[in-house]
């Protein structure tokens, strides 16, 4: 299975919003995400956390007020645009959040919710 498909995998696991983290980069040269999503709702539910490379056009609405799900997170890959533009993130359902990224890292997967 490609990276690409196994995060598309994980994101239509893991719906529930635990964090989102926006960080610039060294020399602040671009912006890095850091999401972390669970898989429920349930104290202690596994997590996944995964962390997005040179984040630009970011677009988040109707987040917060009560627990945020993305329910249909998908990844696709973003053919002849920029050169820090590989990747594009969109919450296909709601329209939750949407951005661009050059590439990711899966940092963690707690399958045992602890």
């Amino acid at each position: 299975m490609s990276n690409l498909k196994a995060l598309n995998s994980f994101l239509r696991e893991y719906v529930y919003v635990e964090s989102l983290h926006l960080d610039s980069e060294d020399g602040l040269t671009g912006y890095n995400l850091l999401m972390t999503l669970a898989n429920s709702s349930d104290p202690g539910a596994a997590t996944i956390a995964v962390i997005f490379f040179n984040v630009g056009d970011l677009n988040v609405r109707g987040f917060g007020g009560g627990l945020t799900q993305f329910l249909e997170l998908c990844v696709s890959r973003v053919e002849g645009g920029l050169d820090r533009i590989r990747y594009e993130l969109v919450d296909e359902e709601e329209e939750k959040i949407a951005f661009n990224f050059h590439s990711f890292k899966v940092l963690s997967e707690d399958g045992s919710g602890e």
